[in-house]
């Protein structure tokens, strides 16, 4: 169902859509970096930095993701019985299952001035 605010739908306006096309991008880019740590992982690579950047990253876009959809629909966000309303607390929960955004970052740090690339 559309949203409809000043008689649009809300995809008219366009901070709505700029957020909706950065969900988009940051999610395909999250994406593609974690197919790139586990094909390196397949092929017998060590991918402790590849997948400290997935999952720092992945971590990252899921809360942005959840917070610009919760944003998208205003009030009805933090209504229960629309989905929304759980993405926050499961994007959350994705930097405490996944390590500390700061753990990851230090691993990725360490990796990097080990000479790894």
């Amino acid at each position: 169902e559309e949203r409809i605010q000043f008689g649009k739908p809300l995809i008219a306006f366009p901070r709505v859509a700029d957020k909706i096309v950065m969900m988009a991008v940051e999610t395909m880019i999250a994406r593609q970096i974690t197919y790139f740590a586990a094909r390196a992982k397949d092929e017998g690579r060590r991918t402790d930095l590849e997948a400290g950047m997935s999952k720092l990253l992945g971590a990252r876009v899921a809360w942005a993701a959840a917070d610009n959809a919760l944003q998208i629909h205003g009030g009805n966000g933090f209504a229960l019985e629309y989905p929304v309303s759980r993405l926050l607390c499961d994007a959350r929960i994705l930097n405490i299952f996944e390590g500390a955004a700061e753990i990851q970052a230090q691993v990725i740090a360490r990796r990097l001035l080990e000479g790894g690339n």
